[in-house]
């Protein structure tokens, strides 16, 4: 009973991380605290905290903006909030502005400044709670390892990028699992080229890790990499289509949630192109959706639905498929296949494939294979 309940307190307190991940469980907990749905606020902390691995408990401290004392202030708040965004004027508490408005107005107007406030506060709380346990772990924490220096140091690449692009390479830095997976892989990357780069800051923590000899990176947003020019000076990074024609020789290809914004035949093409260009004994690393049919599968595809929609993410088609197909396809070019959860502390349905050898360098073994067996035979 005692392990039990050791290992439920555990997971409550989600995976010890960074200050980021402090700042993002009190900015969640805030932004429940201020919807009105009393009796729920616990329930919806552990529903966004468990599957992020946040610490639910730190999380549903911050949802008791909402106590008695504060709740009354905070609903009216809000109500005046939502009025004056929906009808461009305050609240006018009398009976007359009562009955106009009426039960549903008023529901609407609740809705609409519970949203609204609740995010400005959120923000608000974030950037606190950010400050307090920075300035704290600073005094009291052990040295950083060499990933979270190597993080530090790229973030700071970014410090002159523009407060949308910055926030974007921070909260990706912070909490997408394919930084660590990628940088617990054995071995020197080499000559890394990464497709689909986007803002470039994977291959630019390769560089910072002392892991990478030198950096190339495509895509076909211009401003992205603009971004990306300005936080890695010494990298070739350029604005061109994904197609096999910009592919160029590497010892490590990365393919970082880009394939499936290419047409099948075009995912194809370019994946062989990849492979041809690959070195001896490199490495090709796809991350990716799993498009087997899952709720995770479902979510994924909606997040990637509304970046495409706002335009955070552009691309020519959306077209995903089970990992297995792709390890399928570079099975067959000769690289030996290994898959990797690459959906920690998050909702998605993400995987890590990672392809090392090439055509050649098998061609090599199995020569080398078929002599010492002739040379067998012979003696």
């Amino acid at each position: 009973m005692k392990s039990f309940l050791l290992g439920l307190w555990r997971r409550l307190r989600g995976t010890p991380g960074s200050p980021v991940a402090a700042a993002a469980a009190v900015a969640i907990g805030v932004f429940i605290g201020c919807q009105p749905l009393y009796g729920l606020h616990f329930v919806l902390v552990l529903a966004v905290c468990l599957p992020l691995r946040l610490d639910a408990v730190l999380s549903y401290l911050a949802a008791n903006i909402s106590n008695p004392l504060v709740a009354p202030f905070l609903i009216v708040a809000e109500v005046e909030v939502g009025s004056y965004l929906t009808s461009g004027r305050f609240v006018g508490f009398d009976v007359a502005r009562a009955r106009e408005s009426g039960a549903a107005g008023f529901a609407r107007q609740l809705f609409v400044g519970s949203l609204s406030l609740g995010a400005v506060l959120a923000l608000a709380a974030f950037a606190l709670a950010w400050a307090l346990t920075s300035r704290f772990r600073s005094r009291v924490a052990a040295p950083p390892d060499a990933l979270d220096a190597a993080l530090s140091r790229t973030r700071e690449r970014y410090v002159r990028a523009p407060r949308a692009h910055r926030y974007y390479v921070g909260g990706k830095l912070a909490f997408d699992p394919v930084c660590k997976l990628v940088a617990d892989l054995p071995g020197s990357f080499g000559r890394v080229l990464d497709l689909g780069c986007g803002r470039g800051q994977l291959s630019l923590l390769l560089l910072e890790l002392g892991r990478a000899r030198s950096v190339a990176g495509v895509d076909s947003d211009a401003d992205k990499i603009e971004v990306a020019r300005a936080a890695g000076p010494e990298c070739d990074f350029r604005v061109a289509d994904l197609t096999p024609s910009d592919v160029t020789p590497a010892d490590t290809v990365l393919f970082m949630d880009v394939l499936h914004y290419l047409p099948l035949p075009e995912q194809d093409a370019l994946l062989r192109a990849a492979v041809r260009a690959l070195a001896p004994g490199g490495r090709l690393l796809v991350r990716e959706l799993d498009a087997d049919p899952s709720a995770k599968s479902n979510v994924t595809r909606f997040f990637e639905w509304i970046a495409r929609k706002t335009g955070l993410n552009r691309g020519r088609a959306t077209a995903y498929r089970p990992a297995r197909e792709v390890t399928t396809l570079l099975s067959s070019l000769g690289l030996r296949c290994e898959v990797q959860g690459a959906s920690e502390r998050t909702p998605f349905a993400n995987v890590l494939i990672v392809a090392g050898g090439s055509p050649r360098s098998n061609v090599e073994e199995a020569s080398s294979a078929s002599s010492t067996l002739i040379s067998a035979a012979k003696a």
